[in-house]
């Protein structure tokens, strides 16, 4: 349980971070755009992954417990695809 409060926390600041630190620049239409389809895309694949997740889970013996699964996923998942999401934005803006 204190795994799945740590993941919570990491999911909700990753965000955040990714945010923070997008770089300064005069293409600002260009920059929101960016920072939204990352941040759309790696939302669509923690979604996907806690669906997936929940099937998998269904009717075996620990199926009540696929929330706490999916979102330690999710807390490994998220942090990841937004480092590649700043890589990239910081390569196509520079």
């Amino acid at each position: 349980m204190i795994l799945a409060l740590v993941g919570i926390v990491v999911i909700l600041t990753s965000p955040w971070i990714f945010l923070y630190f997008s770089p300064q620049t005069r293409h600002k239409r260009r920059l929101v755009t960016i920072n939204t389809i990352v941040l759309a895309t790696t939302f669509l694949a923690c979604l996907v992954m806690a669906v997936w997740i929940r099937s998998a889970m269904i009717g075996g013996p620990e199926s009540d417990w696929w929330p706490v699964v999916a979102l330690t996923y999710g807390s490994l998942l998220m942090p990841v695809l937004l480092l590649a999401g700043g890589i990239i934005r910081n390569f196509l803006m520079f």
